[in-house]
């Protein structure tokens, strides 16, 4: 999922350094329960912190994309309002809400198909309650985007979407729905996608993973989101000016704003085997197609990722590396 997150300040200034604007783009989609419950909690702790909030999200999962642009995809946005999202990720069409009809508006991309994570994301569930005597000011819209990338989220938020918010000086790419550390994770992310596009458009990018896949209590996400948002004003106020991107991985348990904050290496890790692709054997059946008169081989791969060397890379790191500080239960 790619959001983008324009955050500016309210009535009060961060101690130091003024945070200005600030986006977050992610590789998980719109909020759904399932592939993407991080981002409206962090939203709101950011709000409830201050600070004026755009969002920008692709319209589907694009995890381990890493810092992708679709070459010769046409890109749409759609202004969505953040209480119109359903669980499953897809939203109320405002169109559709005049007409009372309940048809829900579904997420398409367009030539993309969605990652395999988000490939079963579509659930059944009802729609949310809107209060539609609510007033809704025009930033409250979150923009969606089909056929996007956390980086092309982070470009069209910089540059196109919203011209009157003022200059963007911070890109948050996140909260990933699973943690990002080690090399092999850092050089695949989406969401780390997201904040090195930033550094290409030259400006400073934080990529933010909450640590697991497994549903939270609501108490222990809100936890997170406003440690991550205390912690993305501490590096604000006082940045090194060498660095161009922070990777933030916060563990997910309600002491967690109790915990320390490290300073960490990257564990570097790799591949020992062919671990995402299996071939898809085909029942008895020679597969050729015939040109020209010639026979042409083929062979089918399907993504079936066999993580078990990496998890145990991982589960053998040692102190001082990200991946070691988040199993022990510290934020990176």
């Amino acid at each position: 999922m790619h959001i983008l997150v324009s955050s500016h300040q309210h009535g009060h200034n961060i101690p130091g350094k003024r945070l200005t604007a600030s986006k977050i783009v992610n590789d998980d989609g719109p909020p759904s329960k399932k592939l993407s419950p991080y981002i409206r909690p962090l939203v709101d702790a950011l709000k409830d912190a201050g600070h004026r909030v755009s969002v920008v999200i692709p319209a589907a999962s694009r995890s381990w994309i890493g810092k992708a642009h679709i070459i010769g995809a046409s890109l749409t946005a759609t202004y969505v309002h953040p209480d119109s999202f359903r669980e499953d990720g897809t939203w109320v069409d405002e169109s559709e809400k005049e007409q009372n009809t309940a048809t829900p508006t579904t997420t398409t991309n367009g030539y993309m198909p969605p990652t395999p994570a988000a490939s079963s994301e579509h659930l059944n569930v009802s729609t949310p309650s809107i209060d539609e005597n609510e007033s809704k000011n025009e930033e409250d819209y979150w923009v969606v985007i089909s056929n996007g990338t956390p980086a092309s989220c982070a470009q069209l938020g910089l540059y196109s979407l919203f011209p009157s918010r003022g200059t963007i000086d911070l890109v948050i790419s996140g909260p990933n729905h699973g943690r990002n550390a080690s090399t092999i994770y850092n050089l695949s992310s989406g969401t780390v996608g997201g904040a090195l596009e930033a550094a290409t458009c030259g400006k400073r990018g934080i990529a933010l993973s909450f640590g697991s896949k497994d549903e939270q209590p609501p108490a222990t996400i809100a936890a997170a989101a406003r440690l991550s948002t205390r912690v993305i004003e501490y590096l604000c106020r006082n940045w090194d000016e060498r660095v161009e991107l922070y990777n933030l991985n916060v563990p997910m348990r309600e002491d967690v704003e109790t915990r320390p904050v490290r300073y960490t290496r990257a564990l570097r890790n790799e591949w020992t085997k062919a671990s995402l692709y299996a071939e898809v054997v085909q029942s008895n059946e020679k597969v050729e197609i015939h040109q020209k008169g010639k026979s042409n081989r083929i062979r089918q791969f399907r993504w079936e990722a066999e993580l078990s060397d990496i998890k145990r890379s991982l589960a053998e790191s040692p102190q001082g590396t990200d991946a070691r500080t988040v199993l022990d239960g510290f934020t990176r």
